[in-house]
């Protein structure tokens, strides 16, 4: 993307070595060498205030109406 957006959160997996990307409805997973891995879009709207990973999980917390999402990681 080169729409001159900040990035709204950054995570690293350790385990996998991979980093996590997010912000406004765009999730990047990427490789240490910035090679993007997948990528995902979100349609609410809303965007990210952060994410972090934990374990085997990836948190994501929501703008406005505070929300907490967690997905496994595959």
């Amino acid at each position: 993307m080169r729409n001159n957006l900040p990035v709204q959160g950054i995570a690293y997996d350790k385990k996998r070595k991979q980093i996590y990307l997010a912000f406004n409805d765009y999730l990047f997973k990427t490789n240490r060498a910035g090679k993007v891995l997948t990528s995902g879009h979100f349609h609410t709207g809303r965007e990210f205030e952060g994410i972090c990973v934990n374990d085997s999980y990836l948190y994501a917390e929501l703008a406005q109406r505070l929300e907490l999402l967690r997905q496994k990681i595959k």
